[in-house]
């Protein structure tokens, strides 16, 4: 027993030394393109809110600042919101359209996301260790491939039809 318990504590030695920090892990950044924002109403269509776009090579991005994302979701539940601390300025506030900047997504797991719903988080200009928060919707460029939907081809191909409505429907 009592070897047992030195095997173990030396093992939990061993496993917090070779544990990494999620501070020490490489995050994977993507580049966007600025394309610019807009004003749009919340879900009762009471108050408005500044919703980024952002185009990248997989597709759009389409951003709502942390806090706005909390207001829409309490105005959808008819609630009030509560802000505790005022909005300061983001980088995307800054930007002009065509600019390039680096941000980085992770899905949102939340009850109610849907596998497009991120978090992402951009890098701040003047520290870029602290990031700005939002709430991101992402539209992909690729088109899935369509399912043919021709069966009266799909009929010749199988040989379905009689002889006669071969001829008249395959051609051949």
């Amino acid at each position: 027993m009592r070897y047992a318990s030195l095997a173990f504590a030396a093992f939990l030695l061993i496993s917090q030394s070779v544990s990494v920090c999620p501070e020490d892990r490489a995050k994977i950044y993507l580049v966007g393109i600025y394309l610019g924002n807009e004003m749009q109403p919340d879900g009762t269509g009471s108050t408005m809110h500044r919703t980024y776009y952002i185009r990248t090579d997989d597709g759009t991005w389409t951003l709502v600042t942390w806090a706005d994302g909390g207001d829409i979701l309490a105005h959808t539940m008819n609630m009030v919101p509560a802000r505790f601390k005022s909005d300061r300025p983001n980088l995307l506030d800054g930007l002009k359209h065509g600019e390039k900047f680096a941000f980085r997504a992770e899905s949102d797991h939340h009850l109610g996301a849907t596998k497009y719903s991120f978090h992402v988080y951009i890098p701040r200009a003047d520290d870029p260790r602290k990031e700005d928060k939002f709430d991101a919707d992402f539209t992909s460029m690729t088109i899935p491939a369509a399912a043919s939907t021709d069966n009266v081809k799909a009929m010749c191909d199988a040989h379905r039809f009689t002889a006669e409505q071969e001829k008249q429907y395959c051609g051949n």
